[in-house]
């Protein structure tokens, strides 16, 4: 992980202590990164998290979901 990895790490954080009791689920597969502030259980709570080739890319995709579902005013 590089450093902007690392503020995005910090970011996902603050927001699952802040907003998700502090659950924070970060997987790494062969060919993507998939991201959520659930813990999965199920094979299609895996499929719903936020997914990306880079760990960026999924963490950013997270974090505009969460900004959009809850935008603010």
């Amino acid at each position: 992980m590089n450093a902007d990895d690392m503020k995005l790490m910090e970011r996902l954080v603050k927001v699952a202590e802040g907003a998700f009791d502090g659950h924070l689920s970060i997987l790494k597969f062969t060919t993507n990164w998939r991201v959520s502030f659930e813990t999965p259980s199920r094979r299609e709570d895996i499929d719903a998290m936020a997914v990306g080739v880079t760990f960026k890319e999924a963490a950013l995709t997270l974090l505009n979901r969460i900004q959009f579902a809850n935008p603010i005013r």
